[in-house]
């Protein structure tokens, strides 16, 4: 699979996501905005590795059962392809990195959905993020039991 970014939607024991905001930095076309954690393909590593790499830098979270969820793309950039994962921890304890200025263990049904988009204690999460937010969360009413991957990159908005 090729991918140029990967992120892993986490989810806590207890059922909450972990969203975070990034934090304000120039030249950063996502700066400030809510999203997962994750980040840019090193070299020839796996979307995979990628993913998990990000994840640990960005929050300090090594998250287990990992299933990939598809390949989506950012609404301003559709050439960028995020292979998107959902990871399971034990741990809710995050230690942020310089990228990240908070972050949030969100209960799913805290999440206001004002039609591409959710809004959060104020906080907006739209775009990309909104996009693999709902589809899990879909899936998941559908079936308890499996998720389907979903490749964006054929579709038209």
């Amino acid at each position: 699979m090729e991918c140029d970014a990967a992120v892993i939607l986490i989810k806590s024991n207890d059922g909450k996501l972990l969203i975070i905001k990034r934090a304000e930095q120039k030249g950063d076309p996502w700066s400030g905005h809510m999203a997962l954690p994750g980040g840019h393909r090193d070299g020839q590593e796996s979307c995979e590795e990628t993913a998990l790499r990000e994840v640990k830098e960005e929050v300090g979270l090594t998250p287990k059962n990992i299933q990939f969820l598809g390949i989506y793309w950012p609404n301003n950039r559709k050439d960028l392809h995020v292979a998107v994962y959902l990871g399971e921890t034990d741990s809710t304890d995050v230690t942020p990195d310089n990228e990240v200025a908070k972050y949030f263990w969100i209960d799913p049904k805290d999440l206001v959905d004002q039609g591409g988009r959710y809004v959060y204690s104020g906080y907006v999460i739209w775009g990309m993020t909104y996009r693999i937010i709902k589809d899990y969360l879909s899936a998941r009413q559908r079936s308890s039991h499996q998720f389907q991957a979903v490749d964006q990159s054929s579709l038209e908005e």
